[in-house]
């Protein structure tokens, strides 16, 4: 027999084809942890796109609540009430 028929040269190859092996598996271990970050990702920046969305809208709620309150507050009715309650407010401390 020659050596590359012999038990050494085979157990070469065979930790050869293991290693091979394993080098594939750690690139396809790599590729998936890639692939799930970029899913990741792409999910954070939906979610930040739609509370961006939602943060615009609460703001406008405020600015309109805002403008409502200024209205009331410059309307006779509101004026004139103040005037009236002023008095007892002083009684409550």
């Amino acid at each position: 027999m020659t050596d590359q028929h012999g038990p050494e040269a085979w157990r070469e190859r065979v930790f050869a084809a293991d290693q091979e092996l394993l080098a594939r598996h750690a690139e396809l271990v790599a590729v998936d942890n890639v692939i799930g970050l970029e899913a990741t990702v792409a999910r954070l920046q939906h979610d930040l796109k739609r509370s961006r969305a939602r943060v615009k809208e609460l703001q406008d709620v405020v600015r309109a609540r805002d403008e409502e309150i200024a209205a009331l507050r410059s309307s006779r009715t509101w004026r004139a009430g103040r005037a009236l309650v002023r008095p007892f407010s002083r009684l409550r401390g």
